[in-house]
């Protein structure tokens, strides 16, 4: 299976790589306002989706050749965001220190970022698990499809989140949601 490089991926995508052989597509023309570079997360007033900003190009260009734009401090913001959706979350100050050294590296290109987030993602996932799905790697060339599709969170199991009571389940938002509200037990939800 072909997945797009995503930002945070949501739990649809770490349900897709976590069951079966996939390549990560990275010589597709850059998609504007998808996955590779937003995710949602859930917060106290909703839904709030994080944007990496990528700096425009004058043509298409390769989803492995997106470089991030520097002008904002949005590593600062999206820390804060995490902050304040999860910090009373169950498992929050279990995992939060382990996405800091991520958020304090200047990366140039949108796919290494994205790719050691899902390291670290992966990491507390697998920890003392024995579990051991197959590595990602990059597709050699592009492979037409469209990968987005399979992640639109249909169907999705409800899973405990801290502002269900208020705003009811929120399908399909970022492995991190995942993480921070259920802990060890996300393992368990993505299989």
């Amino acid at each position: 299976m072909t997945v797009p490089t995503a930002y945070l991926a949501p739990v649809s995508w770490y349900r897709a790589v976590l069951c079966e052989p996939c390549e990560v597509e990275v010589w597709e023309s850059f998609p504007k306002q998808t996955l590779r570079n937003r995710c949602r997360i859930a917060g106290p007033n909703g839904v709030q989706t994080l944007t990496v900003p990528v700096q425009k190009c004058e043509r298409k260009q390769y989803t492995r050749d997106v470089k991030i734009a520097w002008q904002t401090d949005w590593r600062h913001r999206h820390r804060q965001a995490l902050q304040s959706a999860y910090r009373s979350t169950p498992y929050f100050d279990y995992y939060a220190d382990f996405f800091q050294p991520v958020y304090e590296q200047r990366f140039t290109f949108l796919t290494d970022l994205n790719e050691a987030l899902h390291d670290v993602v992966m990491r507390l996932l697998m920890a003392g698990s024995e579990v051991h799905p197959a590595p990602l790697s990059k597709t050699k060339e592009w492979q037409a499809t469209d990968c987005d599709k399979a992640f639109t969170g249909a169907g999705t199991q409800p899973y405990y989140q801290l502002f269900a009571d208020r705003q009811g389940f929120q399908e399909n938002l970022s492995i991190a949601d995942l993480l921070f509200n259920t802990g060890p037990e996300a393992l368990l939800y993505l299989l």
